[in-house]
């Protein structure tokens, strides 16, 4: 799905963290432009993915954190 918002793989860098067995982390780098239609107007979109995201992951007893950046 990100990659579809960020209109090509190309244009983001995802990197997945475990800092615990239970809880893994999944940070996106991408250009400020694709960074906007990430979030969404008013955050809409990425708080739409966090929490379809953190439900799955709930109903298998984990935890995932997803965070938005921009490069520079």
């Amino acid at each position: 799905m990100l990659t579809t918002l960020a209109r090509g793989p190309e244009n983001l860098k995802i990197e997945r963290e475990s800092p615990h067995p239970a809880h893994h982390r999944i940070l996106v780098t991408c250009d400020p432009q694709v960074t906007g239609r990430l979030i969404g107007k008013g955050g809409k979109t990425i708080t739409a993915l966090r929490e379809l995201v953190g439900a799955a992951a709930e109903r298998r007893g984990k935890r995932i954190d997803i965070e938005v950046s921009s490069q520079q």
